[in-house]
Parts: C-alpha cells; structure tokens; sequence
C-alpha cells in the first residue's frame, strides 16, 4: 500500500500561493487513485478491511446477562455490573445495586443482571452467548412443537424412513442424518417452544427454523453481516447501521479460528448495530439496537461440520441507559427488544454429494404493545419467510 502526504504550501505570494496548493493537491489526488488502481489486486482488499475495521462513534452499551455463564473474574473485567432488584439503592462490593419498580410481567423481573459492554470482558459475554446459541439450535428434544406444515412434513418423513425410502419426492434433497430433523428439500421448518432460561422474558416463546439454502456457508454468513445488503432479504427493513466496530483487529476474521482480536479475546467479528423496519399496519417504525457478533464453528464446538464450513451468528439487544431502557432521545420509534438471535450456517452434503448450506435460527424476543398470542404467530412465518429470502437473493446471484 502506498500512502502519499499532502504537500507543504511553499512561500509564495498568499494567492499564488494558495493555486499552487490546490493543483499540488489535485495532482496528488489523481496520483493516489491511479495507483490504487494499477494495483487493485493488493490494495483494494487492504481498503476494503479497513473499511469493515473502522471504529465507530461509541455510545453507552448495556447488555442484559442473567442467563449468561460468566465468572465473576470476567465480569469484573467489564466497567459497570448492575444487579437490579427490589432493594434499597447501596454500594455493595464495588457492585452498584439500584431499586426498580416490579410487577408480574418478566419484562420487569427482579433477578436480571445487566452488564456494560465498555469493558474487556466484552468476550466472555459473547462467548456465552454463542454456546446458548448453539444449544438451542441443535436442541432435538420434544420441547419443540412444530407448526402444521413442519409436523406434516416430518410425519410423512418417519413413515418413508420406516419403509426403507430415501425421499418423498424424487427432487427433494434429504441430508445426511447428522440430527434427527435436518433440512429437507425446498421445506423450511418451523418450531415453536417455550424459553428453558429463567429470568427477564423466559415467558415469551422462541421460535425455531430451519432450512436448505443452495449456496456455500460463506456466501450466506457474507450476506448476513454485511448491513449494507439487510434490505435485499428483510422486506420490511428500512435499513441498518453498524454504530461500533468492537473487534478492530484488522487480522480478527470471521473465516479464520487462527487469531483472536487482541483487544477482546475472541476471533470472529463483533459489532453494535442499529436496525429500522416498517411493519404494516403499525404507525410507528420498530427499532433494534443490537450486539451481534460472527464467527467460524470447529468441531471442538460439538457441530457435525460434514467435511464442510459452519459458522454461528449470535445477537442480543443493547441499551443506552444502566436500568435497560432507552435514553429517550428518538420517539419516532419503537424500541423492540432481542433476547436471543441465532444463525447456524453449515454446509452440508446431499445423498447425491452436492454442496448445500443448512442454515438454522433461533429468535426469541419481545415486541411491546403487541400481544403475546399475535407476537408468537408474526415470529412464526417471519422465521419461514427469512430463510425463504435469503435462499432467494442467494439463488439469483
């Protein structure tokens, strides 16, 4: 990469001077972009990163931690630890406690722990939150209730599997049995459960869906972190933006376990992100502020990864303000909240070898305002739908 200085004003007359510096300037100018295009091979990717690397603006970031697993070394490496109860507001072993108002309703549970992201143990948060992620995605149980559409699918499966038959239609593409309900075809399966983690929102349902996409893990996880590209798949998004680039390493990689950022400790990439979407019928737009964070899976994570590539997206709502709430600045909006959001992306193969992408995810948020028994049916065909365009926008490509 070759870097050029501005040129130093020279001595002459103040308006001489002054052209001088400019067409110096311009020269310059047209210099630099000559050369990065002469040599596009080695430093448009070098521009491209530090484009993907750039710190952002940083605003106050609080994550709720209740269910997550972390030490309480890791939680002292972060600057603030709020322990919200019904007590009284008291200093208690370096932890501030403050008293807030409770009701029956989860959103207001007593019990919930939450951290600031400012600190280094910023990675144990995000490390916790990949293996309830990857617990709840690969979760098989009976706890799961499939829709209709998914239970009939399934059904008609177990009976030709009985049978000794390897499809129900001689198009469909059934995967290796690396779980016992893996993608199926052009199906797209969809569950519904209820939250196994105690604390804030464990008394709204999560969603589960899962289905076959024909591209590589790369191009999906591509897709999916590039908040350039949200509108392409979310009919419904007005658009998203990344506010803060957490992992600044410029070697930390989504595509590689090799390095860990230095900063925070983990590899993969990791970032707050701010996201609008328009929902018919509703007068105000829904905003999500979000940590997410991207990395590549190994086989030391439990996956099956099929001679293939996996990868695993994670994300959880943020706030502005210690007590979880918003700072009040924008009412143009209403703030919904993600409790957990998961992407499990692996490349498969089909009883023909063919390459395929399995992608599953897990959603599980609240909606305010809206009830719970209308939250759980929209989070059920959004879940369907999302993987629908996303196979879509990828099948054009």
């Amino acid at each position: 990469m070759v870097f050029y200085e501005p040129p130093s004003p020279s001595r002459s007359p103040p308006r001489l001077q002054a052209k001088q510096y400019a067409a110096q300037l311009t020269a310059h100018k047209m210099i630099l972009e000559d050369t990065l295009d002469a040599c596009s091979n080695c430093c448009k990717l070098d521009v491209e990163v530090v484009k993907t690397k750039t710190a952002l603006n940083r605003t106050a970031s609080f994550i709720r931690a209740h269910d997550l697993d972390i030490t309480d070394e890791d939680l002292s490496k972060c600057t603030e630890k709020l322990s919200l109860d019904d007590s009284n507001s008291q200093q208690n072993d370096g932890i501030l406690r403050k008293s807030t108002s409770t009701s029956s309703s989860s959103t207001t549970n007593n019990n919930r722990d939450i951290v600031s992201l400012n600190g280094s143990g910023v990675g144990s948060i995000m490390s916790s939150l990949v293996i309830i992620g990857l617990k709840e995605a690969t979760d098989e149980s009976n706890r799961w209730n499939a829709t209709s559409a998914t239970d009939k699918v399934l059904k008609k499966r177990s009976k030709l599997k009985k049978s000794g038959g390897s499809s129900s239609v001689s198009s469909d593409i059934i995967i290796s049995p690396s779980w016992q309900n893996p993608a199926c075809g052009k199906d797209v399966f969809v569950w519904s459960s209820k939250c196994t983690r105690k604390g804030h929102g464990s008394d709204y349902p999560v969603v589960k869906s899962r289905g076959l996409i024909s591209a590589t893990a790369k191009e999906v996880v591509d897709l999916i972190i590039d908040s350039s590209r949200v509108m392409e798949y979310n009919k419904t998004s007005i658009g998203r933006e990344d506010e803060h680039i957490l992992t600044q390493d410029l070697k930390s990689s989504i595509h590689s376990l090799d390095y860990k950022c230095s900063k925070i400790n983990i590899p993969g990439e990791a970032k707050i992100m701010c996201s609008k979407s328009q929902v018919p019928l509703t007068r105000k737009t829904l905003e999500f502020k979000t940590l997410f964070y991207a990395r590549q899976l190994s086989s030391d994570d439990g996956i099956d990864i099929d001679g293939g590539v996996a990868y695993i997206t994670v994300g959880r709502s943020v706030w502005e303000t210690p007590e979880g709430t918003t700072d009040g600045a924008d009412t143009s909006s209403t703030r919904c909240e993600i409790l957990l959001s998961v992407n499990l992306i692996r490349e498969v193969k089909s009883l023909n070898g063919e390459t395929w992408c399995e992608l599953t995810c897990i959603n599980h948020g609240i909606s305010p305002g809206i009830p719970m028994f209308i939250g759980k049916q929209v989070a059920l065909t959004a879940a369907e739908t999302y993987i629908k365009d996303i196979r879509v926008v990828l099948e054009k490509k």
